[in-house]
């Protein structure tokens, strides 16, 4: 046991003022990053719940074999358990089993904030401040209460919770289920972390503020010139991308902190998303209802869209299908063709919620998308040229060797292409890596058909 105390970073704080508030619009919280087979409607009014073939958005024919109750939003899902989570418009946690098709309405009462961790882990905070976590359908309370009602909260790999709460300036408390909390004073602005929730950034005006949750007493600090407003991570969580109010989107090299690119723009931007494989990155333009689309191989705006900006929606699928909620429909867009066709569309969709799921009633499981395979797709099909030009499939960094050199054996043993990547210039962490494959496409196939998370790694050249 042990407790870290909280941390007054006067300097810190003076050097990333924030001027003015803004409104924090962040997505939702999905469990995994295993591509996406098929989309759920969850009824927001209430109602029977309902499969869609991806990317035609035609109906699959399976539906909850009872209603659910009004909705407020989705939460996300945990394919291990084959629950997708959803929080009621009474602050209750209402889950639906998928492999029943039966829902499970007021999972738990009294929520009032609540998200779900890179292994589907649900952490609840209630009016009382009080934090659950469900470990395999079982709630565990934790001994420590929050300080504050949080603002942001994300969870880690290893099963603790960051909460991020504000006021005059931000609190950061790092919790777990068998300790005493560790806080740190950090300045307000726009927050996001890694899918792994190994290290948190803030958009604070001047300066992003770059904060690892094991070492809260040692804050990083960059100079932002244009009013930073928005802050995201790669799905890799190796690069970092900060809209400016000015109109561009700064990338940073998050080990090194470098600056690798910039993004022009047409005006400021409200929020960022990216899809699962980092491949495109999805803007909110502060001021209108649209979607702005750039292209993260060449860092260019390549389409805009009208759509409206929901936690839901929009959202990028594996078969690089854009959902987007456009007046009263929900509309589907194909981003590997030339011009961006429309694929299907739900007409009086856009009222209801969404959900993207590696899951189809064919196999009670993953799709067989995302399966694994020991077969030619997952096997680089070209072991020449220079490697900073290759792409990788990422599904695991650590800063302990021995672990990663484990994890690397273990694939290899399933007929898995496994290696380790040692931490490059200013890194930190060791890479678990499929690969490489000769480009992003080949990389996009045999991820595809991985079951388990990962994400799209190239080396900066």
């Amino acid at each position: 046991m042990h407790t870290r105390p909280l941390l007054a970073l006067t300097a810190l704080l003076a050097t990333a003022c924030q001027s003015g508030s803004q409104p924090y619009a962040h997505g939702l919280s999905v469990a995994s990053t295993t591509p996406p087979s098929s989309l759920l409607r969850l009824p927001a009014a209430g109602g029977t719940a309902e499969l869609f073939h991806l990317p035609r958005l035609e109906k699959w024919g399976w539906q909850s074999s009872a209603p659910l109750p009004a909705l407020r939003r989705p939460i996300g899902v945990d394919l291990d358990q084959g629950l997708v989570y959803a929080l009621g418009i009474k602050n209750e946690i209402v889950a639906l089993d998928l492999q029943t098709a039966r829902p499970r309405p007021q999972l738990l009462t009294n929520v009032r904030d609540v998200t779900v961790g890179p292994d589907g882990t649900l952490f609840t905070v209630d009016d009382s401040l009080r934090v659950v976590q469900f470990v395999r359908r079982n709630p565990v309370r934790f001994q420590a209460r929050l300080p504050a009602r949080p603002r942001d909260l994300f969870g880690t790999r290893t099963a603790a919770l960051l909460a991020m709460s504000s006021g005059a300036t931000s609190t950061l408390t790092y919790l777990r289920t068998d300790d005493q909390p560790s806080r740190a004073l950090l300045p307000n602005g726009d927050a996001a972390a890694t899918f792994w929730g190994d290290l948190i950034a803030i958009a604070a005006d001047t300066a992003v503020v770059l904060v690892d949750p094991d070492a809260l007493d040692q804050p990083h600090s960059i100079r932002i010139s244009g009013h930073a407003r928005a802050v995201l991570f790669t799905p890799s969580g190796h690069r970092f991308f900060v809209a400016r109010r000015e109109g561009t989107v700064l990338v940073y090299n998050r080990f090194t902190l470098d600056r690798v690119g910039e993004i022009d723009l047409p005006g400021g931007a409200g929020a960022l998303r990216t899809d699962p494989y980092g491949r495109w990155l999805m803007v909110h333009p502060a001021d209108a209802d649209s979607l702005w689309l750039v292209d993260l191989a060449t860092n260019r705006l390549v389409h805009g869209f009208a759509a409206d900006w929901s936690p839901d929606l929009p959202t990028i699928t594996n078969q690089q299908t854009l959902l987007v909620k456009t007046g009263d429909d929900v509309v589907a867009f194909d981003l590997s063709k030339p011009g961006f066709p429309e694929t299907g569309r739900v007409k009086g969709g856009a009222s209801d919620l969404w959900l993207p799921l590696a899951w189809t009633p064919e196999t009670g499981t993953a799709s067989t998308e995302t399966r694994p395979a020991a077969d030619s797709i997952l096997t680089p099909t070209d072991s020449t040229g220079d490697a900073d030009t290759r792409v990788y499939l990422q599904v695991s960094s650590s800063q302990n060797r021995d672990w990663s050199a484990e994890l690397a054996r273990q694939l290899e043993q399933q007929g898995l292409p496994a290696k380790v990547l040692d931490p490059r210039a200013g890194e930190e962490g060791y890479r678990v890596v499929l690969g490489p494959y000769p480009t992003r496409e080949a990389a996009e196939s045999a991820g595809r058909r991985l079951g388990r998370p990962f994400f799209i790694y190239q080396p900066d050249r």
